[in-house]
């Protein structure tokens, strides 16, 4: 199915479709509430309020799709962090499949517990530090569990290596071919990525660096219910560098705030877990990483709703930051 025909899908299709396979009336309300890589709907139905994920055709094999929602299952076993619990349909099984055109079209599915709050976008000053610093905390606890689960490295979950952030198949798209960047742009970008490669190479994959990690812990993905914070989709999960984590929760912010940001985020990290000066040397080949990751996963997704809010200067404000790692770094 493409995505012009994912975006075309009925509400009423929906319905029908959930209520035979979740416990869920035919006559709950359905709202839209993202179209990214999946569909995420909002399901009302009395006074329960449930959240459906419809999965991109083709971006997951069953087994990741289960590995993702084995591991919230683990987390909420074994830890005190809070996030959406998995419903499992009628069958029990956690992925379902969901009828949306006719009998012919399906897509995997899956139907989460709902959770108040907001997320950190718009969000400055002192309370957005305050929340980095829980941010922290919560990753540094994902990062423990991911090392100390014993099944962490056997689940179904793909990698998140060099060439899959940014080599020629990046799994979320080449920033080589955004074609609105200008060549000093373009230029900065590959060189930054050349003296990441080398750095990462050297940095390597070792138990205390490497492993599971949400992979997209960015202020979209955090909500705030006053003092309580929930850790949401996980759908992008997999085997990659810790560090990545954190970079990632500093994605939207530049310059003087992301220094703020990320200082908070260390100090939280830090009472759960230690990092390394090797670590912390790499940071801010991670923070460059991440924002070149994210041009190319721009670049991809031209109709998507996250594309139509990213800042213009976006993409001059990382090619100076990359310019400036790539002049440190090549001394």
């Amino acid at each position: 199915m493409a995505d012009c025909e994912r975006k075309q899908i009925k509400q009423e299709q929906i319905k029908a479709a959930l209520s035979n396979q979740y416990p869920v009336s035919k006559e709950c309300e359905i709202q839209l509430l993202k179209y990214s890589e999946n569909l995420t709907y909002l399901i009302e139905d009395g006074q329960k309020r449930y959240v459906l994920r419809l999965y991109r055709p083709g971006y997951h094999k069953k087994e990741e799709q289960i590995g993702e929602l084995l591991w919230i299952k683990q987390l909420k076993q074994d830890t005190q962090l809070k996030t959406a619990d998995v419903i499992p349909g009628r069958d029990g099984e956690l992925i379902q499949k969901i009828a949306v055109q006719d009998t012919r079209d399906q897509l995997d599915g899956a139907l989460f517990e709902f959770l108040p709050g907001k997320n950190l976008s718009g969000m400055t000053g002192e309370s957005l530090y305050h929340y980095m610093k829980e941010i922290g905390k919560i990753t540094a606890l994902l990062h423990n569990h991911a090392i100390s689960w014993e099944k962490s490295g056997s689940i179904g979950r793909f990698t998140w290596n060099f060439e899959d952030l940014v080599g020629a198949k990046a799994r979320w798209g080449d920033y080589s071919e955004m074609n609105a960047l200008t060549p000093f742009q373009k230029k900065a970008y590959d060189n930054a990525v050349w003296m990441i490669k080398r750095r990462l190479e050297r940095y390597g994959k070792g138990k205390d660096r490497y492993g599971l990690i949400h992979s997209d812990l960015n202020i979209n993905n955090i909500l705030v219910n006053g003092e309580e914070l929930y850790v949401l989709d996980f759908d992008d999960c997999g085997y990659g560098w810790f560090l990545y984590d954190l970079a990632t929760s500093v994605l939207e912010y530049f310059d003087e705030v992301q220094e703020r940001c990320m200082k908070a985020l260390l100090e939280g990290y830090g009472q759960y877990r230690k990092l390394s000066e090797k670590d912390l040397e790499e940071l801010e080949t991670f923070l460059v990483l991440r924002k070149i990751v994210r041009v190319g996963w721009i670049a991809t997704h031209a109709d998507n709703d996250t594309v139509k809010k990213v800042d213009p200067d976006y993409y001059e404000k990382t090619a100076q930051m990359a310019a400036r790692y790539y002049e440190k770094n090549r001394q």
